[in-house]
């Protein structure tokens, strides 16, 4: 943002003119999109229950929005293989410097739902699906042509809560039921999916519980859930 906004316009973001052009086509009065801005703060809002009041809290806001949606919509459809087989979405790449929900800007930096994206659509993931009767199935997306035999665990971020744990052989092309966890509309959590095979190790998490969510909280999750990663690496 600071190499395409002079000082000035960079926050607030209400009744911006910088933030207006740079939400729009670069050919002024052609395609108008400036509805994008009010637009990325509704979501924000509904996420977080509210717009945070510096720039630096709106843009990792802002990011953690688009990622939770791309991430929702692509696990939601993996994990129903084979009743849906694909999903298509865009847009990759900016073609100027502009606010989008590309998932690369302008400058070829990756956003965070570049890396949510890149983790959901591993050739094997293991992903919860969305709740039934206070039930959330633990499914192994497996996309290779292989059989992989996983050991596995589910773990509340938060308190190190185990919820689920074991060791399965997730079907060539298919989708494997592993287990379920139970589910509560109203309890906030994170839930994190560790497994490992063979060939294949890798990790994901799943948001959990009615929003809006603290921003705070979520940050803090995420932290967690990052620097858990990383002491395993």
């Amino acid at each position: 943002m600071k190499q395409f906004l002079t000082p000035d316009a960079l926050w607030p973001y209400q009744e911006n003119a910088q933030w207006k052009l740079h939400a729009t086509s670069p050919v002024p009065g052609v395609d108008l999109f400036d509805y994008r801005v009010e637009l990325m703060a509704k979501q924000v809002r509904v996420l977080f229950g509210r717009v945070p009041e510096r720039l630096e809290d709106f843009v990792y806001a802002s990011q953690s929005s688009q990622a939770e949606a791309m991430k929702f919509f692509i696990e939601m459809f993996r994990s129903q293989k084979w009743r849906r087989t694909g999903i298509i979405w865009w847009n990759i790449l900016d073609g100027w410097p502009q606010f989008s929900d590309a998932v690369v800007d302008y400058y070829f930096r990756k956003k965070r739902a570049y890396h949510a994206i890149r983790r959901s659509q591993s050739p094997i993931c293991l992903i919860l699906r969305e709740p039934e009767d206070g039930i959330q199935e633990v499914v192994a997306c497996n996309d290779t042509r292989d059989e992989v035999e996983l050991t596995f665990e589910v773990q509340d971020i938060h308190s190190g809560e185990v919820l689920l744990t074991g060791a399965e052989r997730a079907a060539a092309d298919s989708v494997t039921v592993l287990g379920a966890i139970q589910h509560d509309d109203e309890l906030q959590r994170m839930p994190r999916l560790r497994w490992c095979g063979q060939t294949t190790a890798g990790w994901n998490y799943y948001l959990s519980g009615k929003p809006p969510f603290d921003l705070e909280w979520y940050r803090d999750a995420m932290t967690r859930l990052e620097d858990a990663q990383a002491a395993t690496d």
